[in-house]
């Protein structure tokens, strides 16, 4: 297996499993990290989106990155937005946890995943989908 394939496995099935966690009992993870159950309409949504884009399109792509360059591309994408996103929301602590390191772990695990992403890509030319014609 090489280090790109692995990446991507790492990618899918981290962000499957935390996805399913904000899917399905985000209850928990807000208990769990001493946070507020008052709207947690968007950890359930972010789970959505975790498993359907960064899980099961990194494991797509895992099956053959160079041909499935493109889906690659959208779900290194989407890490790296979401990476900015939750590094930026800890910066200036958004959140109602109080337990950080179920803040900050996960975010440590999202630069390492998306900085492999970026630095494994099967290739060095500028993704095809921010390409100008």
């Amino acid at each position: 297996m090489d280090k790109t394939t692995f990446a991507l496995l790492v990618c899918g099935w981290s962000s499957i499993t935390m996805g399913m966690i904000f899917f399905v009992i985000p209850e928990w993870y807000a208990h769990l990290e001493g946070a507020t159950t008052e709207n947690i309409a968007w950890l359930r949504s972010l789970g959505a989106a975790l498993v359907a884009v960064n899980g099961i399109g990194a494991l797509l792509a895992a099956r053959d990155p160079v041909k499935e360059k493109n889906l690659y591309d959208v779900v290194m994408i989407a890490s790296v937005l979401e990476t900015i996103a939750l590094g930026w929301s800890t910066i200036t602590w958004e959140f109602s946890a109080t337990v950080e390191i179920f803040i900050t772990a996960p975010l440590v695990v999202a630069v390492i995943v998306s900085l492999s992403l970026i630095l494994l890509r099967p290739s060095g030319s500028v993704p095809s989908l921010l390409r100008v014609a």
